[in-house]
């Protein structure tokens, strides 16, 4: 038996949301704005961040820099739009992203941390510029959709569990867990000459975070109030 989580991301993949020169009314003007974006995406893979401009993006788009510059004031913009809309289309995945009820706790944390490795690798290797550039770039957007994500695979787990699992300042220790992994995770992405293999460091952080919260388990048992 499987469900489906479902998760709202209402402040996500809104264009409107992003400083944009001016708002695009019609479709076609909305089909400019998305090819635009798309260019950018492709910019970046093709080219880096560093060589990325904006009438590179434009010759991606096929459309002339004077357009380009209707709706975008500047490349950095533009890579705003990207992250926007990325996070939206990873908020989407996990909307559709089944998960079997009759996973154990280790099961459950390995699948996700596999799932945000898996983000990382795909669409062509932009996500792997994205996160070596992750202090430069407005990286909160897709942190926030992938932290949001396991902090509600973790609610809904627990929630099932709390029997065997009665664990304090859930909320506050999901957390903690989530943004370490997270921060792992794009550490080892952004060092393209790690040593490190991906599947020892999803093996790792699956045996810390399961072994950091299914200790309480045992803790609990212990009578110490589910502190460790």
């Amino acid at each position: 038996m499987r469900i489906c989580i479902r998760i709202q991301f209402a402040f996500l993949g809104r264009t409107s949301d992003i400083a944009m020169r001016k708002q695009p009314r019609q479709r076609r003007s909305r089909q400019l704005v998305d090819s635009l974006i798309e260019a950018t995406g492709r910019a970046l893979v093709e080219h880096g961040l560093d060589h990325t401009t904006t009438v590179r993006i434009a010759e991606i788009a096929g459309v002339s820099v004077g357009s380009l510059y209707q709706y975008f004031e500047s490349k950095e913009a533009l890579v705003e739009a990207l992250m926007d809309k990325l996070a939206g289309d990873i908020a989407q995945g996990l909307r559709r992203l089944p998960v079997a009820d009759s996973a154990g706790l280790r099961e459950t944390v390995n699948g996700a941390i596999r799932f945000g490795f898996a983000v990382l690798h795909s669409r062509d290797g932009l996500y792997l510029e994205l996160v070596r550039n992750w202090h430069r770039l407005p990286t909160n957007r897709v942190a926030d959709v992938l932290q949001q994500h396991f902090m509600e695979l973790s609610r809904l787990y627990f929630i099932k569990h709390y029997r065997d699992y009665p664990i304090d300042n859930l909320q506050v220790r999901v957390f903690i867990v989530a943004n370490s992994v997270l921060f792992t995770m794009v550490r080892h992405a952004s060092q393209s000459d790690t040593l490190l293999p991906e599947a020892a460091v999803a093996e790792e952080l699956t045996d810390m975070v399961a072994g950091y919260l299914g200790g309480f388990r045992e803790a609990s048992a212990d009578g110490d109030g589910g502190r460790p």
